[in-house]
């Protein structure tokens, strides 16, 4: 009888460790949960910035090339290393701290898209394709996504009918 109190103890010590190995188990598990919701919402605000800098790309677009410039916001290294964002912030948004950048536009190497009811003869009109960039970031969750986007802009005139 004089050694089960020795086991008594040792079995509340035991017993302690699993509760508290339970507990820092449980702990780890949450932090890590909200880390993974810290970057899903930080991933979400820098695609709501690139939705409005895609906006503003299509409503703002000119296919004249010298308005692609830094005067017009447009950022012209974004083929560097590090590239240097003209940073836009977003027309009446709620945080000052997600904005995005448009890449100067660059005209596309594939053909023009045929526009069907428009081809007359040998000539018609088509869509003039353009590819540009649109980076968003924000800066409370240190998160940024980049998309590239397809521009198509007419009606112009393609084929090899003069006019």
């Amino acid at each position: 009888m004089a050694n089960e109190k020795g086991f008594a103890l040792v079995a509340a010590i035991i017993a302690s460790l699993i509760l508290l190995a339970i507990g820092m188990l449980v702990i780890n598990l949450s932090t890590k949960d909200l880390r993974s919701s810290s970057v899903t919402v930080g991933h979400n605000k820098s695609l709501a910035a690139v939705e409005s800098g895609t906006h503003r790309l299509v409503q703002d677009f000119s296919p004249d090339s010298t308005t692609w410039t830094a005067a017009n916001n447009y950022t012209t290294n974004c083929t560097a290393a590090t590239p240097t964002y003209i940073w836009r912030a977003i027309a009446f948004g709620v945080d000052a701290n997600t904005q995005y950048a448009i890449c100067s536009p660059t005209t596309s190497n594939l053909p023009p898209v045929p526009i069907p009811g428009y081809a007359l003869g040998s000539g018609g009109w088509g869509m003039m394709r353009y590819n540009a960039r649109v980076v968003g970031k924000s800066d409370s969750y240190n998160a940024s996504v980049g998309v590239d986007v397809g521009i198509g802009y007419g009606p112009v005139p393609i084929g090899t009918s003069s006019r």
